[in-house]
């Protein structure tokens, strides 16, 4: 499969091996498989339950990286099966420009909690937290524009890193990636789509929306033209990479807002610093530059549930079309150069589509005319 952003074509490098990364190694061995351009599966570290967290590395064309995650939050299945069905397309000898990393299960204690009462129609996020006391794994990253301290791991709210959060965060260090992918699910799927974080300097200041947000709103297009449900992207009408409970985008030079309440949980538990915002900001050490922001894209996939998890043969189709339009068009983003260089669409000159999409979950009755939808919260 090979990129259709651009009409340029980037042509598989001699060096890619097409066999599946088999081999899993320790993570101490990651970079000399980077460096011989060798796919491998390499182990980040454990849970407290032995499992696990794992990433798998796939050369590019290019030395630039792309940081794929699933499984943030375990009762998100589907972001766990996209993230597995991506590996897959890249097992069978896709060529992409960038080096990618995969962590498909971030959270595996939680997801495998998940997995287990996925049967029962439970409705309160089974496996989104590691404890029923816990801080929303998305909300407990480190300051804002400041490095993560190995010795002293610690969110911006002064709060102990869980151990899988620490791997994340070391990775992101050491290797970091020019973009990263954060695949998470939504029940409301009127709000399911493809979005970008804007990034900032160090100090909070905008480093411009547009080249981030053609990346997320061309990938939402690849999905609905062939049928896949991105209704939050507001494509038929007025395009979007903005999710919908974040601040407006500041203009470049200017101080960004974020958004540092989540979930509503007792103790504050559901707020802090978000992967989006901290990846998506400079860090800077003694006023020098140490990491650059990371272009964040967060995928919000329609449905938490796996296709093994769904009730019926139509909910199974709808899912299993959607976890193949999502992860093929993240693959044709990973197969060619970044879109803002290669030439492709502004957002202004993005054609708004008037077709309704056709893939979202049966649970949302949509109607081609109305401006709101009809969604059965139960999910």
């Amino acid at each position: 499969m090979f990129a259709t952003f651009s009409n340029e074509v980037v042509k598989p490098a001699k060096f890619i091996s097409l066999h599946p990364a088999t081999k899993e190694v320790s993570a101490k061995y990651l970079n000399a498989y980077i460096k011989r351009k060798e796919s491998v599966k390499a182990v980040l570290g454990y849970t407290k339950k032995k499992r696990a967290v794992g990433v798998h590395y796939f050369p590019g064309v290019s030395g630039e990286k792309v940081l794929i995650i699933g499984g943030m939050h375990g009762s998100e299945l589907s972001s766990v099966e996209l993230a597995k069905t991506i590996i897959q397309h890249l097992e069978k000898g896709v060529y992409p420009y960038y080096d990618v990393l995969i962590i498909p299960e971030l959270f595996p204690d939680n997801v495998a909690f998940a997995q287990s009462v996925v049967k029962t129609k439970n409705t309160v996020n089974a496996g989104r937290y590691t404890t029923r006391s816990g801080v929303d794994p998305n909300r407990q990253m480190p300051t804002p524009g400041k490095p993560f301290n190995e010795t002293n791991p610690i969110d911006a709210n002064g709060r102990l890193i869980e151990m899988e959060n620490q791997y994340l965060l070391q990775l992101i260090q050491e290797h970091k990636p020019s973009h990263i992918i954060n695949l998470h699910a939504i029940r409301d799927v009127s709000k399911a789509g493809i979005y970008a974080d804007p990034r900032t300097d160090c100090k909070g200041v905008a480093l411009g929306f547009e080249p981030d947000s053609v990346i997320a709103v061309s990938i939402a297009m690849d999905i609905y033209k062939k049928g896949g449900c991105v209704t939050g992207n507001n494509l038929s009408s007025n395009p979007t990479a903005l999710y919908y409970k974040d601040p407006l985008i500041a203009p470049a030079g200017t101080l960004q807002k974020r958004n540092l309440h989540g979930s509503l949980l007792p103790g504050n538990r559901g707020n802090g610093v978000s992967l989006g915002t901290w990846a998506s900001t400079s860090v800077c050490e003694n006023d020098m530059v140490t990491r650059n922001a990371s272009s964040l894209i967060t995928i919000e996939f329609p449905g938490y549930n796996s296709s093994n998890a769904c009730d019926d043969s139509i909910q199974k189709r709808e899912c299993l079309l959607n976890i193949r339009l999502y992860s093929a068009a993240i693959i044709n983003f990973l197969c060619c150069r970044e879109i803002e260089q290669a030439g492709f669409v502004k957002t202004d000159q993005i054609t708004r589509l008037t077709s309704p999409s056709t893939g979202c979950p049966t649970q949302v009755n949509i109607n081609p005319s109305a401006s709101s939808f009809s969604v059965n919260t139960s999910l």
